[in-house]
């Protein structure tokens, strides 16, 4: 791929209109990548339109891979393939969690038509890294030299450790973060907002974050009033209106529903605290955009988010769920040490911004074509 412009394919498995994380970032990776001079382009087998805010997208047909995890049929493989060649991409970078089978067809598929090919793992993998150990061994990524990512350190290491002699890089998602820091964090005084942007489902802990709430509620006893917002919807949307009222604090809880992301930034400058319950978060891209808009961030410590949250300086980082009680509290009941983080992240760039994550991605889109260059040049009788 030449240093200016190139053809990158962005191989997923889901892709808008399904609306989610992942495809939200990839739509805005896709973006700040062609404004930057590549012609990102989405291979996903989402069904669709042929073209999204711009992002050129090939939908290769869902009914050529069968149901389960890795055993993809080879009419899929080369469906895949094909895209690849008749598109003429000079990178093939696949997006995957655990069972992505078409993210690691394209990778696969693009290694062995000669193209730089890398696959970034997007999903904490310890509950079925095994598989992944046991994909490798079939399927040779290694041998293949595909260049293998991460979204975040976390899940970079569960990543190597099943995968004997593999080099696993993290690779992060971005965001815009001038978008986030454009309006004032200024917080009216009084009551305390504690606020969240999530999908209610169990995966994200919703309702763990409903009872730490309720927890951090009675034990400052009113003083100061604490509020939570939650700004998101899914499944657990009526759970967490029902265990809100059973622990008495229904009238304390805001079920704000999917906001914009310039709503969400509204929201974000007249809070006090935001919360990220989930422990199997790969990145935490919501406690990101919050820190970036001046936020003190609470999170867990076995996610994604202690890569860009620091102890006591950008948040605070619970081991389990009756710490996440506790720091609720004591953000809310210490002002002055709320305050000094909200200016610390005010005042501080996180250095997530997509200017960095693209020269990120170019700098291993070049390793990924050196090291197919030197494999094919050793292969060289």
């Amino acid at each position: 791929m030449s240093p200016g412009g190139g053809r990158v394919a962005l191989v997923c498995d889901w892709f808008l209109p399904r609306m989610g994380g992942v495809e939200l970032h990839l739509r805005d990776l896709a973006l700040a990548l062609r404004r930057d001079g590549l012609d990102a382009r989405i291979v996903t087998t989402t069904r669709g339109p042929d073209q999204v805010d711009g992002v050129p997208v090939h939908r290769v047909p869902a009914s050529l891979f069968p149901i389960g995890g890795f055993a993809w049929s080879p009419r899929a493989l080369a469906a895949v393939g094909r895209t690849l060649q008749e598109e003429r991409f000079d990178v093939v970078h696949a997006h995957a969690s655990v069972v992505s089978p078409v993210a690691y067809a394209g990778a696969l598929a693009g290694a062995r038509a000669g193209l730089p090919s890398l696959i970034t793992f997007h999903s904490m993998l310890h509950r079925s890294a095994m598989l992944l150990g046991a994909s490798e061994a079939l399927l040779g990524w290694s041998r293949d030299r595909i260049v293998l990512s991460a979204v975040s350190s976390v899940v970079a290491a569960q990543a190597a450790h099943w995968m004997a002699g593999a080099s696993v890089g993290v690779l992060p998602n971005g965001i815009d973060v001038a978008f986030w820091r454009q309006q004032r964090h200024d917080p009216p005084d009084g009551e305390v907002v504690v606020v969240t942007a999530m999908r209610l489902s169990r995966k994200k802990r919703a309702l763990e974050l409903v009872r730490a709430f309720a927890d951090a509620s009675r034990f400052v006893a009113g003083a100061p009033p604490l509020r939570l917002v939650i700004a998101g919807d899914g499944p657990d949307r009526a759970a967490v209106r029902r265990l809100a009222a059973e622990l008495g604090i229904g009238e304390r809880v805001t079920l704000a529903g999917q906001l914009s992301r310039e709503a969400l930034r509204a929201l974000y400058a007249t809070s006090h605290v935001f919360v990220l319950p989930s422990e199997r978060e790969s990145f935490g891209i919501a406690a990101l955009e919050a820190r970036a808009a001046g936020l003190p961030v609470v999170a867990m410590l076995a996610s994604g988010a202690r890569d860009f949250i620091r102890q006591g300086e950008n948040g605070l980082l619970a081991r389990d769920s009756a710490e996440l009680s506790r720091f609720i509290a004591r953000l809310a009941l210490d002002a002055s040490f709320r305050r000094y983080i909200a200016h610390r992240n005010a005042a501080t760039a996180p250095p997530y911004d997509w200017a960095d994550v693209v020269a990120q991605h170019r700098q291993l889109y070049g390793a990924a074509a050196s090291l197919g260059t030197a494999g094919r040049r050793s292969s060289q009788p």
